[in-house]
This record gives structure tokens, C-alpha cells and sequence, in this order.
């Protein structure tokens, strides 16, 4: 993330600078297509939470709470950190699980023809944060007390990359400033999960089996390995918005885009819709003049 973050400040710097030596008083259409384009992608993303499911501990789940309530050792640490006296036990697991708006940054590359059509490769990078309570049964160590319910954080952290081959078709106007635009293509979908846990008090345990089914033994010499979930998956997007020339070369795009995308995560891979608010910065004609 920190990379991409650095590129594009970087690009970021080099396209303001490129603009500043721009006229911004003349805009000719047939300057402005027939060429290739650089741009950076600013945005929201919006992901389907039926992918969030993933993430909410069931047994059904490659990753679940019974891992870590099965392991002897853990179930005694939570037991003594509730300063519980007969049962702990989970009562409830999430039914609302859900991700958090992320923020979307990219960068795409656009050949536009002389005919306001365009071939475009963009890709989009976000990282997910999907959250929810699950609640806990305990029976406190003191005297005439009923047992009680407590709450506690579970949730999980992915990186996601959106990839799109798009086709796009520019519409005019009079006012040649405003170009209104329509974009549809492939979309493909790069996930990898990068955390999954539950807090309880002072305690945190990972839901991914590091050990491979083995179990747990405090002080024993054991194995941990990287486990990699996630995939690739594939899909269709479409966008529409408006282009703001402000000459030649410098545009700034807002737009709505929908995605109807497979995510691979495993048992939660049907195709479901997806949505991201952005804005490009664009740049016309930056690798030069096209014959």
C-alpha cells in the first residue's frame, strides 16, 4: 500500500506540474482524442457484504471461533481472563457482518480515438476492514450472581485489487468543456487476506489455522506457516460520469461505477454487485503524440 501511495504522489506531482505549464484557455477536440492517456483513480468503494460473511467465525467458515475455543490451553487463558468460575462459552456469532467503506486509489492507462471511443487498463487498489460483535456467556467468580453476557470485536482485513479492461464512449456537447462518458468491460478481482481475529479483554486470537491442523502447545517448538486465502475471481463492470477538460491535455473525471464481481473467498464466491464513487485526475497525450 505504502508503494502504490508513494507512485502516485509521485505521479500526482508530475501531472499538477505537467498542467501548470499548460494553456487552459483553449480546448480543441480534435487535439484531445486519438492518443494515449494517464491517469490516477481517486475513490470510495463500496463492497458487497456477502463477502463480509466470510469473516463472521461460523464452524461452516474456513476460519471459525471453534478454533480457538477447541485448543484447551487457549479456552483456560479466556477462562481465567473472565475471571469465570463454571462456563465460558460463545453464545451468539455475527449476524450483521460488514465491511467499511474503503478508500480506492489507482491508475489507468487510455488509448482514445478520433471517434470519442477508448480502450482503457485501469487497476484500483483498496484495503478492507470487515467488522462485528459476537457475544460471550460467562459465569462471574463471585457469589449470587446469574450468569452473564458480554461483548467482544471480531473482524477481518483484506487487500483487494480491482482490474478492469474497459471500452469507453465519449459523448458531446456544446460546451466542449463537458464531455459526458460511458465505460463497461472486464473486471478482475484480486483478493488476499491479510487478518482475521477476535479480541476478548486483554486477549487476541487469530481464526487462520497457522498451525495446519495441528493444535497448539504453549512452550513446544511448532511450526507456523503463511497461509495465503483469497484468489482471483472474475466479473463485469460498468461506469458513467462526466468529463471536465480544462484544456488539451487536463482533465478531472467524477464518476458512479458498478461491479458485478466474484470474490475468492472461499464459500463465499457467488458473483454479487459492488459500487465506487471516484474521481480521475487525467492527463492527455502524456507518452506523446500517437501515429
Amino acid at each position: 500500500m505504502m508503494k502504490l501511495l508513494l507512485i502516485s504522489i509521485f505521479l500526482f506531482i508530475g501531472l499538477l506540474s505537467f498542467a501548470q505549464n499548460q494553456d487552459f484557455t483553449e480546448l480543441d477536440e480534435e487535439q484531445s482524442f486519438g492518443r494515449w492517456d494517464l491517469g490516477l483513480n481517486f475513490g470510495l468503494y463500496l463492497p458487497s457484504n456477502y463477502h463480509a460473511k466470510f469473516y463472521d467465525g461460523t464452524a461452516s467458515n474456513v476460519n471459525n471461533v471453534d478454533y480457538v475455543f477447541s485448543n484447551k490451553y487457549w479456552y483456560q487463558d479466556i477462562y481465567n481472563e473472565l475471571n469465570a468460575a463454571d462456563t465460558v462459552f460463545v453464545l451468539e456469532l455475527p449476524g450483521n457482518m460488514r465491511y467499511r467503506p474503503a478508500f480506492q486509489i489507482g491508475i489507468y492507462f487510455r488509448r482514445t480515438f478520433d471517434n470519442l471511443i477508448g480502450l482503457s487498463l485501469q487497476f484500483d487498489y483498496s484495503k478492507l476492514y470487515a467488522s462485528d460483535k459476537f457475544t460471550m456467556q460467562v459465569d462471574p467468580d463471585y457469589i449470587a450472581t446469574e450468569p452473564d453476557i458480554r461483548i467482544y470485536d471480531i473482524w477481518g482485513i483484506e487487500e483487494r485489487i480491482n482490474i478492469d479492461i474497459l471500452f469507453s464512449r465519449f459523448f458531446k456537447l456544446e460546451n466542449p468543456m463537458y464531455m459526458p462518458f460511458f465505460e463497461a468491460g472486464l473486471n478482475i478481482t484480486s483478493t488476499k487476506v491479510k487478518e482475521h481475529k477476535i479480541k476478548i479483554e486483554n486477549l487476541q486470537y487469530s481464526l487462520v489455522d497457522v498451525y495446519l491442523n495441528g493444535s497448539y502447545v504453549p512452550g513446544m517448538p511448532q511450526n507456523e506457516y503463511e497461509i495465503y486465502q483469497g484468489g482471483i475471481g472474475f466479473g463485469f463492470t460498468a461506469a458513467a460520469g462526466i468529463k471536465l477538460r480544462f484544456n488539451n491535455q487536463v482533465s478531472v473525471d467524477p464518476g458512479i461505477r458498478i461491479y458485478y464481481q466474484n470474490v475468492n473467498l472461499e464459500n463465499y464466491d457467488l458473483m454479487k454487485p459492488a459500487f465506487a464513487f471516484f474521481i480521475r485526475l487525467g492527463l492527455a497525450d502524456f507518452f506523446g503524440d500517437y501515429e
